[in-house]
């Protein structure tokens, strides 16, 4: 019998813009906001520090792409159908 394996989901990258970042700790630096579109046409944003994409291959880059939307899809998902009472 096969094994059944989940099909990948497929992100669309829209955009990619360098921005000086917002966070306390990074005053001075800048970071990559990366705007994404599932499959089913929802749009999102995620970021990664500009410095540990700068400077590497494009084969490097798209990984850290894959990993930065990873973390949100994940970190989003996890409460996606739970239900709370208040």
């Amino acid at each position: 019998m096969a094994e059944e394996t989940t099909p990948a989901k497929v992100f669309k990258i829209l955009d990619l813009t360098k921005v000086p970042s917002a966070e306390a700790g990074r005053i001075g630096k800048y970071d990559l906001l990366i705007t994404y579109q599932d499959a089913a046409g929802r749009v999102r944003i995620t970021k990664l520090p500009y410095e540990q994409f700068e400077g590497k291959s494009e084969e490097e880059q798209e990984k850290l792409i894959r990993e930065a939307i990873l973390r949100e899809e994940s970190e989003r998902l996890k409460f996606i159908g739970r239900e709370i009472k208040l």
